[in-house]
Protein backbone atom coordinates (compact mmCIF):
# COMPACT_ATOMS: atom_id res chain seq x y z
CA UNK A 1 0.00 0.00 0.00
CA UNK A 2 2.66 2.23 1.23
CA UNK A 3 4.72 1.51 -2.56
CA UNK A 4 1.13 2.50 -4.30
CA UNK A 5 0.86 5.76 -2.20
CA UNK A 6 4.43 6.74 -3.17
CA UNK A 7 4.14 6.29 -6.61
CA UNK A 8 1.04 8.02 -6.92
CA UNK A 9 2.60 11.29 -5.20
CA UNK A 10 5.62 10.75 -7.63
CA UNK A 11 3.27 11.05 -10.33
CA UNK A 12 1.65 13.62 -9.24
CA UNK A 13 4.68 15.44 -8.39
CA UNK A 14 5.96 15.20 -12.10
CA UNK A 15 2.36 16.51 -13.13
CA UNK A 16 3.66 19.78 -11.20
CA UNK A 17 6.48 20.24 -12.24
CA UNK A 18 5.42 20.11 -15.79
CA UNK A 19 6.39 16.79 -16.75
CA UNK A 20 5.03 16.42 -20.88
CA UNK A 21 1.92 15.59 -21.60
CA UNK A 22 0.00 14.01 -24.82
CA UNK A 23 -2.20 15.85 -25.99
CA UNK A 24 -5.81 14.96 -27.64
CA UNK A 25 -5.92 12.60 -30.38
CA UNK A 26 -6.16 14.17 -33.84
CA UNK A 27 -9.81 13.28 -34.58
CA UNK A 28 -10.64 15.37 -30.75
CA UNK A 29 -9.18 18.64 -31.53
CA UNK A 30 -8.99 21.04 -34.50
CA UNK A 31 -5.94 21.26 -36.57
CA UNK A 32 -6.00 23.25 -38.95
CA UNK A 33 -4.61 25.64 -42.01
CA UNK A 34 -5.46 28.16 -43.86
CA UNK A 35 -4.63 27.30 -47.36
CA UNK A 36 -4.03 29.30 -50.45
CA UNK A 37 -4.39 28.32 -54.09
CA UNK A 38 -1.41 29.93 -54.69
CA UNK A 39 0.59 27.25 -53.33
CA UNK A 40 -0.30 25.01 -56.74
CA UNK A 41 0.23 24.79 -60.16
CA UNK A 42 -1.83 26.05 -62.95
CA UNK A 43 -1.99 23.01 -64.55
CA UNK A 44 -4.80 20.85 -63.43
CA UNK A 45 -2.36 17.67 -63.29
CA UNK A 46 0.68 18.88 -61.96
CA UNK A 47 -1.64 20.90 -59.32
CA UNK A 48 -3.38 17.58 -58.37
CA UNK A 49 -0.31 16.29 -57.54
CA UNK A 50 1.06 18.74 -55.42
CA UNK A 51 -2.39 18.30 -53.29
CA UNK A 52 -2.33 14.90 -52.97
CA UNK A 53 1.94 15.09 -51.55
CA UNK A 54 0.50 17.90 -49.31
CA UNK A 55 -2.45 16.56 -47.92
CA UNK A 56 -0.37 13.04 -47.37
CA UNK A 57 1.93 15.51 -45.25
CA UNK A 58 -0.92 17.20 -43.04
CA UNK A 59 -2.61 13.56 -42.19
CA UNK A 60 1.05 12.58 -41.16
CA UNK A 61 0.32 15.15 -38.39
CA UNK A 62 -3.06 14.89 -38.19
CA UNK A 63 -4.38 17.87 -39.72
CA UNK A 64 -7.87 17.69 -39.96
CA UNK A 65 -9.61 20.54 -41.52
CA UNK A 66 -8.59 23.39 -44.06
CA UNK A 67 -9.83 26.86 -44.51
CA UNK A 68 -9.40 27.21 -48.12
CA UNK A 69 -9.30 31.32 -49.92
CA UNK A 70 -11.06 31.61 -53.46
CA UNK A 71 -12.47 28.53 -53.95
CA UNK A 72 -15.32 30.09 -56.60
CA UNK A 73 -13.87 29.97 -59.87
CA UNK A 74 -13.78 33.76 -60.10
CA UNK A 75 -11.73 33.90 -57.73
CA UNK A 76 -8.44 31.65 -58.61
CA UNK A 77 -6.59 31.63 -61.63
CA UNK A 78 -7.75 27.66 -62.71
CA UNK A 79 -9.63 26.94 -65.76
CA UNK A 80 -10.17 23.71 -63.68
CA UNK A 81 -12.94 22.97 -60.86
CA UNK A 82 -10.66 23.85 -57.98
CA UNK A 83 -12.99 23.35 -54.94
CA UNK A 84 -14.25 20.05 -56.03
CA UNK A 85 -10.63 18.76 -56.27
CA UNK A 86 -10.21 19.98 -52.42
CA UNK A 87 -12.93 18.29 -51.44
CA UNK A 88 -11.90 15.05 -53.27
CA UNK A 89 -8.56 14.55 -52.13
CA UNK A 90 -9.58 16.24 -48.67
CA UNK A 91 -12.41 13.56 -48.01
CA UNK A 92 -10.07 10.93 -49.11
CA UNK A 93 -7.83 11.47 -46.02
CA UNK A 94 -10.28 12.33 -43.38
CA UNK A 95 -9.64 15.99 -44.13
CA UNK A 96 -12.60 18.69 -43.74
CA UNK A 97 -12.82 21.27 -46.43
CA UNK A 98 -14.18 25.00 -45.29
CA UNK A 99 -14.86 27.64 -48.31
CA UNK A 100 -13.42 30.96 -46.92
CA UNK A 101 -15.28 34.28 -47.84
CA UNK A 102 -13.98 37.90 -47.24
CA UNK A 103 -16.81 40.21 -47.26
CA UNK A 104 -15.03 43.31 -45.84
CA UNK A 105 -11.88 42.94 -47.54
CA UNK A 106 -10.69 46.06 -49.19
CA UNK A 107 -9.01 44.59 -51.82
CA UNK A 108 -9.80 43.39 -55.63
CA UNK A 109 -13.51 43.20 -56.76
CA UNK A 110 -15.43 40.85 -59.16
CA UNK A 111 -16.87 42.38 -62.46
CA UNK A 112 -20.45 42.04 -60.34
CA UNK A 113 -19.51 44.28 -57.36
CA UNK A 114 -17.30 46.78 -59.74
CA UNK A 115 -20.49 47.05 -61.65
CA UNK A 116 -22.55 48.23 -58.58
CA UNK A 117 -20.23 51.27 -57.57
CA UNK A 118 -22.98 52.47 -55.05
CA UNK A 119 -22.05 49.31 -52.61
CA UNK A 120 -18.78 50.46 -51.81
CA UNK A 121 -17.68 51.99 -48.74
CA UNK A 122 -18.01 56.23 -49.05
CA UNK A 123 -16.28 58.41 -46.67
CA UNK A 124 -17.10 61.69 -45.17
CA UNK A 125 -15.83 63.57 -48.23
CA UNK A 126 -17.92 61.37 -50.89
CA UNK A 127 -14.84 59.39 -51.78
CA UNK A 128 -15.32 55.35 -52.33
CA UNK A 129 -12.90 52.44 -51.67
CA UNK A 130 -12.48 48.96 -52.86
CA UNK A 131 -14.56 47.08 -50.08
CA UNK A 132 -18.32 46.91 -50.09
CA UNK A 133 -20.63 48.56 -47.49
CA UNK A 134 -22.11 45.15 -45.55
CA UNK A 135 -24.49 48.10 -44.42
CA UNK A 136 -26.50 47.85 -47.34
CA UNK A 137 -29.24 44.73 -47.93
CA UNK A 138 -27.66 44.94 -51.89
CA UNK A 139 -24.19 44.03 -50.92
CA UNK A 140 -25.14 41.41 -47.57
CA UNK A 141 -27.25 39.56 -50.67
CA UNK A 142 -24.14 39.48 -53.31
CA UNK A 143 -21.85 37.80 -50.43
CA UNK A 144 -25.58 35.55 -49.98
CA UNK A 145 -25.24 34.44 -53.50
CA UNK A 146 -21.59 33.49 -53.40
CA UNK A 147 -21.96 31.89 -50.53
CA UNK A 148 -25.02 29.74 -52.16
CA UNK A 149 -22.77 29.22 -54.89
CA UNK A 150 -20.27 26.95 -52.21
CA UNK A 151 -23.00 25.39 -50.79
CA UNK A 152 -23.81 23.79 -53.79
CA UNK A 153 -20.51 21.64 -53.17
CA UNK A 154 -20.14 19.18 -50.56
CA UNK A 155 -17.72 21.36 -48.66
CA UNK A 156 -17.69 21.28 -44.69
CA UNK A 157 -18.02 24.79 -43.75
CA UNK A 158 -18.27 28.65 -44.38
CA UNK A 159 -15.88 30.60 -42.89
CA UNK A 160 -15.72 34.21 -42.95
CA UNK A 161 -12.85 36.32 -43.15
CA UNK A 162 -12.26 39.63 -43.13
CA UNK A 163 -16.19 39.84 -41.32
CA UNK A 164 -15.70 43.41 -40.87
CA UNK A 165 -15.54 47.19 -41.71
CA UNK A 166 -12.38 48.57 -42.81
CA UNK A 167 -9.61 49.20 -39.84
CA UNK A 168 -10.00 52.64 -38.23
CA UNK A 169 -13.70 52.94 -37.97
CA UNK A 170 -14.13 53.37 -41.80
CA UNK A 171 -17.92 53.41 -41.43
CA UNK A 172 -19.69 54.43 -44.87
CA UNK A 173 -21.17 57.67 -45.17
CA UNK A 174 -23.50 56.88 -48.36
CA UNK A 175 -26.97 58.60 -48.59
CA UNK A 176 -28.95 54.99 -47.98
CA UNK A 177 -26.87 54.42 -45.29
CA UNK A 178 -27.19 57.74 -43.52
CA UNK A 179 -30.56 57.81 -44.11
CA UNK A 180 -30.89 54.30 -42.39
CA UNK A 181 -29.39 55.79 -39.14
CA UNK A 182 -31.26 59.23 -38.97
CA UNK A 183 -34.48 56.75 -39.83
CA UNK A 184 -34.14 55.37 -36.46
CA UNK A 185 -32.00 58.02 -34.58
CA UNK A 186 -32.89 61.36 -35.71
CA UNK A 187 -29.30 62.61 -37.14
CA UNK A 188 -27.55 61.81 -39.63
CA UNK A 189 -23.70 60.38 -38.59
CA UNK A 190 -23.08 63.68 -40.71
CA UNK A 191 -24.52 66.09 -38.69
CA UNK A 192 -22.05 65.91 -36.09
CA UNK A 193 -18.57 66.23 -35.73
CA UNK A 194 -16.80 62.75 -36.08
CA UNK A 195 -15.41 60.96 -33.20
CA UNK A 196 -16.73 63.19 -31.29
CA UNK A 197 -17.83 61.62 -28.21
CA UNK A 198 -21.70 62.35 -28.46
CA UNK A 199 -24.28 59.71 -27.67
CA UNK A 200 -25.04 59.87 -31.33
CA UNK A 201 -21.39 58.92 -32.10
CA UNK A 202 -21.46 55.37 -29.54
CA UNK A 203 -24.61 55.01 -31.54
CA UNK A 204 -23.06 54.84 -34.76
CA UNK A 205 -20.27 52.44 -33.61
CA UNK A 206 -23.10 50.42 -31.86
CA UNK A 207 -25.54 50.66 -34.97
CA UNK A 208 -22.78 49.69 -37.47
CA UNK A 209 -21.28 46.42 -35.67
CA UNK A 210 -24.95 45.51 -35.38
CA UNK A 211 -24.94 45.41 -39.37
CA UNK A 212 -21.85 43.06 -39.57
CA UNK A 213 -23.64 40.83 -36.83
CA UNK A 214 -26.99 40.66 -39.20
CA UNK A 215 -24.55 39.43 -41.98
CA UNK A 216 -23.13 36.68 -39.78
CA UNK A 217 -26.94 35.91 -38.80
CA UNK A 218 -27.92 35.86 -42.73
CA UNK A 219 -25.04 33.26 -43.55
CA UNK A 220 -26.32 31.28 -40.60
CA UNK A 221 -29.97 31.32 -42.16
CA UNK A 222 -28.27 30.67 -45.75
CA UNK A 223 -26.99 27.51 -44.55
CA UNK A 224 -29.73 26.54 -42.56
CA UNK A 225 -32.09 26.67 -45.69
CA UNK A 226 -29.58 24.23 -47.74
CA UNK A 227 -30.69 21.77 -45.18
CA UNK A 228 -26.45 20.82 -45.28
CA UNK A 229 -24.71 19.95 -42.17
CA UNK A 230 -22.30 22.95 -42.73
CA UNK A 231 -20.17 24.67 -40.15
CA UNK A 232 -19.69 28.47 -39.37
CA UNK A 233 -16.88 30.04 -38.30
CA UNK A 234 -15.20 33.47 -38.40
CA UNK A 235 -11.86 35.18 -37.96
CA UNK A 236 -12.17 37.71 -35.02
CA UNK A 237 -9.40 40.40 -33.94
CA UNK A 238 -8.06 39.65 -31.17
CA UNK A 239 -9.58 41.83 -28.15
CA UNK A 240 -13.50 41.52 -28.64
CA UNK A 241 -14.07 45.84 -26.69
CA UNK A 242 -11.38 47.09 -29.73
CA UNK A 243 -13.20 44.80 -32.74
CA UNK A 244 -16.52 46.26 -32.12
CA UNK A 245 -15.15 50.32 -31.97
CA UNK A 246 -12.37 49.73 -34.58
CA UNK A 247 -14.18 47.43 -37.11
CA UNK A 248 -17.70 46.64 -35.88
CA UNK A 249 -17.11 42.91 -35.25
CA UNK A 250 -18.78 42.59 -32.19
CA UNK A 251 -17.98 38.67 -31.60
CA UNK A 252 -18.55 38.74 -27.63
CA UNK A 253 -22.04 39.63 -28.21
CA UNK A 254 -22.54 36.40 -31.10
CA UNK A 255 -21.70 33.90 -28.27
CA UNK A 256 -24.48 31.76 -26.83
CA UNK A 257 -26.47 33.37 -29.66
CA UNK A 258 -26.08 30.08 -32.43
CA UNK A 259 -24.82 32.18 -34.62
CA UNK A 260 -21.51 30.56 -35.01
CA UNK A 261 -19.93 27.15 -34.37
CA UNK A 262 -16.73 28.13 -33.94
CA UNK A 263 -14.38 31.72 -33.67
CA UNK A 264 -10.82 31.81 -34.75
CA UNK A 265 -9.10 34.55 -32.61
CA UNK A 266 -6.06 35.78 -35.17
CA UNK A 267 -3.39 35.52 -32.21
CA UNK A 268 -0.03 35.96 -34.45
CA UNK A 269 2.76 36.66 -31.95
CA UNK A 270 5.58 35.47 -30.48
CA UNK A 271 4.99 36.91 -26.75
CA UNK A 272 3.76 33.65 -25.15
CA UNK A 273 2.17 35.98 -21.68
CA UNK A 274 0.26 37.71 -24.74
CA UNK A 275 -0.83 34.45 -26.19
CA UNK A 276 -2.08 32.82 -22.94
CA UNK A 277 -3.90 36.30 -21.86
CA UNK A 278 -6.10 36.07 -25.22
CA UNK A 279 -6.17 32.29 -25.33
CA UNK A 280 -7.81 31.89 -21.92
CA UNK A 281 -10.05 35.52 -22.77
CA UNK A 282 -12.03 33.60 -26.39
CA UNK A 283 -12.37 30.67 -24.27
CA UNK A 284 -13.96 32.32 -20.95
CA UNK A 285 -16.07 34.30 -23.54
CA UNK A 286 -17.02 31.61 -25.74
CA UNK A 287 -17.95 29.61 -22.80
CA UNK A 288 -20.56 26.71 -24.35
CA UNK A 289 -21.50 29.02 -26.89
CA UNK A 290 -19.16 27.96 -29.71
CA UNK A 291 -15.59 26.57 -30.02
CA UNK A 292 -12.32 28.78 -29.74
CA UNK A 293 -9.20 27.61 -32.57
CA UNK A 294 -6.61 30.15 -32.10
CA UNK A 295 -4.77 31.12 -35.12
CA UNK A 296 -1.20 30.57 -34.62
CA UNK A 297 0.71 33.08 -37.02
CA UNK A 298 3.66 30.75 -38.46
CA UNK A 299 4.99 33.76 -40.82
CA UNK A 300 2.69 36.54 -41.29
CA UNK A 301 2.77 40.11 -41.30
CA UNK A 302 2.72 40.54 -37.52
CA UNK A 303 5.16 37.72 -36.25
CA UNK A 304 7.96 34.72 -38.26
CA UNK A 305 8.08 32.35 -35.23
CA UNK A 306 10.31 29.46 -34.63
CA UNK A 307 10.14 25.69 -33.81
CA UNK A 308 9.77 26.06 -30.07
CA UNK A 309 7.05 29.05 -29.96
CA UNK A 310 5.01 27.07 -32.12
CA UNK A 311 5.11 24.04 -30.28
CA UNK A 312 4.87 26.18 -26.85
CA UNK A 313 1.91 27.90 -28.33
CA UNK A 314 0.34 24.53 -29.12
CA UNK A 315 0.56 23.46 -25.90
CA UNK A 316 -0.59 26.93 -24.13
CA UNK A 317 -3.67 26.53 -26.39
CA UNK A 318 -4.52 23.21 -25.11
CA UNK A 319 -3.67 24.39 -21.13
CA UNK A 320 -6.13 27.06 -21.62
CA UNK A 321 -9.00 25.15 -22.58
CA UNK A 322 -9.43 26.00 -26.35
CA UNK A 323 -10.41 23.35 -28.91
CA UNK A 324 -8.10 22.97 -31.45
CA UNK A 325 -5.35 25.37 -33.68
CA UNK A 326 -5.06 26.77 -37.39
CA UNK A 327 -1.77 27.99 -38.51
CA UNK A 328 -1.21 31.09 -40.62
CA UNK A 329 -0.67 29.87 -43.51
CA UNK A 330 -0.22 27.14 -46.26
CA UNK A 331 3.13 29.33 -47.40
CA UNK A 332 4.86 29.20 -44.27
CA UNK A 333 4.12 25.93 -42.74
CA UNK A 334 6.81 24.00 -44.47
CA UNK A 335 8.29 20.36 -43.88
CA UNK A 336 10.41 21.55 -41.23
CA UNK A 337 7.89 22.91 -38.97
CA UNK A 338 5.90 19.75 -39.50
CA UNK A 339 8.35 17.53 -38.69
CA UNK A 340 8.39 19.38 -35.29
CA UNK A 341 4.96 18.95 -34.36
CA UNK A 342 5.12 15.15 -35.71
CA UNK A 343 7.85 14.31 -33.20
CA UNK A 344 6.36 16.64 -30.19
CA UNK A 345 2.91 17.74 -30.05
CA UNK A 346 1.16 16.05 -32.47
CA UNK A 347 3.16 12.87 -32.15
CA UNK A 348 1.06 9.43 -32.76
Amino acid sequence: MKKILFAIILFCGAVALGMPREGPPAGKEIRGIWLHPGLFDKQADVARDQIIRLFDSYKEIGINTLYCYNTLRDEHRFDWDYLQVLIDEGHKRGIRIHSIFCPGYEGSLSSEAKSHPEWLIQDRDGKRCNALNLALPEARDYWMRRMARALEYDIDGIHLDYIRFPVNQRYSYDSITCAAFKKEFGQSPLEGAQDDGSITWCEWINWNARQITAFVKETRELISRSGKKVLLGADVFPNPYTAKVLIGQDWESWAGTGLLDFICPMLYTNDLDLFREYVARAVKIAGKGYEVYPGIGVGTSHNKITKELLVREIEIAREEGADGVIFFSGNSFNQDFRDTLKATVFKK
